[in-house]
């Protein structure tokens, strides 16, 4: 029962998955990329869709949580890590002040979105101390050192890390962390240090070229005076490297012509395996509690960025133009409508993705366009009898 792709269209292809035939499921595991980018991400939401139709039906159960701004994220974690996958659910966010009175406004997805955005920037900031940067690109990737700083319960928060970054995929939010290339390969769950240890260029350029030297050096690889260790260094900026042996009684085991590949085999599997395994492990159970694993096989690791954190392209204004709302009396013929779309066409990148940033809380465009923006893009006319009285707002 064979089946030639090259034969049949993308749409067919699209068909046969969505209608769960046995060539369709076939061909989502071993082949998913004879499909377009563009459905993939489309397939990803109907999966999303389909289970959150049981998850949140207009009378399934609601999860409500108060958050003080000031606490934010010791509020989030308090009330949401031990809920595990009924984070799947429709989460009310109420903000209450330093007194305990709730602010004005109904959570109608505005407050969430605020309330999950803010949350995702503050628990993946470095201060934390759950994450480093690569130096060239700054991606982030767990932090090895991570028990160092917050103590046994480390686990446990990249587990809720995990569910922070899930909900926002379930619910279709661009969030701001960018994950570097290895990392994304290990939440994929196919992560093979043999093909991708060309990652080491990302981590550390200096002992990359070191090992592309030593793949090919034409003289005796003993003459180098390597053994079977690697210098890890426990806290950046330390200035403090651990030597790590590779093999038991590495530091005694000279590196070879016959033995080099192998070594730079177990470098890369140390460096970009081994020593964030503990942590990688936790993020993905807290991933798979809320996402499951298997949508992500539809992509690569640069599409998986796009589906966590938008698109990397310029905005495009007239999409964000026919996908906006209006409120207060506000049309679409408005002159005050009209001039700020005049505006914001004159803006360059920079200027067009700071005012999204403003209005939405993350720089880049939804990766299927402004069309799946949630909740919507919207210009509300707010009374004011001069413009002295008030500066613009936005409000997610």
């Amino acid at each position: 029962d064979a089946w030639l792709v090259k034969a049949t269209s993308a749409g067919r292809v699209l068909a046969e998955v969505q209608g769960g035939t046995p060539r369709g499921q076939r061909l989502l595991s071993t082949m998913p990329y004879a499909m377009p980018f563009v459905e993939r991400l489309r397939l990803f939401r109907s999966f999303v869709d389909n289970e959150k139709s049981s998850y949140q039906a207009p009378h399934a159960a609601v999860v409500r949580v108060q958050i003080r701004r000031e606490t934010l994220l010791e509020d989030g974690i308090r009330q949401l890590n031990n809920i595990g996958g009924d984070m799947k659910r429709k989460v009310q966010v109420e903000f209450v002040n330093e007194y305990g009175m709730a602010e004005a406004g109904i959570d109608a997805g505005g407050l969430f979105k605020e309330f999950w955005t803010d949350l995702s920037a503050m628990a993946f900031n470095m201060d934390f101390g759950l994450f480093r940067t690569t130096p060239q690109d700054d991606f982030l990737y767990p932090n090895p050192a991570s028990e160092l700083i917050q103590g046994r319960e480390h686990t446990m928060l990249f587990g809720f890390l995990g569910r922070i970054l899930g909900k926002a995929l379930y619910e279709g939010l661009t969030v701001e962390p960018k994950f570097a290339h290895f990392f994304l390969s290990y939440l994929k769950g196919n992560y093979n240090y043999l093909n991708t240890w060309h990652d080491l260029s990302t981590l550390d350029a200096e002992l990359y070229k070191n090992l592309m030297f030593l793949k090919t050096y034409d003289g005796d690889a003993s003459d180098l005076c390597l053994t079977y260790v690697v210098a890890d260094e426990t806290l950046p900026g330390s200035g403090s490297n651990v030597d790590v042996e590779l093999v038991p009684g590495g530091a005694k085991m000279e590196v070879t012509n016959g033995n080099k590949r192998e070594y730079i085999e177990r470098v890369a599997n140390y460096l970009l395996v081994k020593r964030i395994k503990v942590q990688a492990d936790a993020f993905r159970r807290g991933l798979a509690e809320i996402i499951d694993l298997n949508w992500l096989q539809m992509f690569n690791e640069p599409e998986l960025q796009v589906l966590i954190s938008g698109a990397p392209t310029a905005i495009d204004v007239e999409d964000l133009k026919q996908n906006c709302r209006y409120q207060g009396g506000f049309t679409a013929v408005d002159k005050t409508v009209q001039r700020f779309w005049k505006v914001v066409a004159t803006f360059d990148a920079a200027q067009q993705a700071q005012l999204l940033r403003f209005v939405t809380s993350c720089q880049r465009p939804p990766p299927l366009g402004f069309e799946a923006l949630n909740p919507k893009f919207c210009l509300q006319r707010v009374g004011v009898s001069n413009d002295d009285e008030k500066l613009p707002m936005a409000a997610t």
